[in-house]
């Protein structure tokens, strides 16, 4: 993803084993925008996002 782009249900899902947010934050993150580019798989946490 690109700075600025945002976390969308195409972008976004939840795996285990949970390295990053809880999946219970899956709604409360879609339509949130990344500070930087990030890779595929990424683990999201909250200092990731603006």
């Amino acid at each position: 993803m690109q700075a600025g782009e945002k976390l969308t249900p195409d972008n976004l899902r939840a795996i285990r084993p949970g390295l990053g947010l809880a999946p219970k934050y899956y709604d409360i993150l879609l339509g949130k925008a990344v500070k930087s580019d990030i890779k595929a798989g990424t683990a999201v946490t909250w200092d990731l996002l603006v």
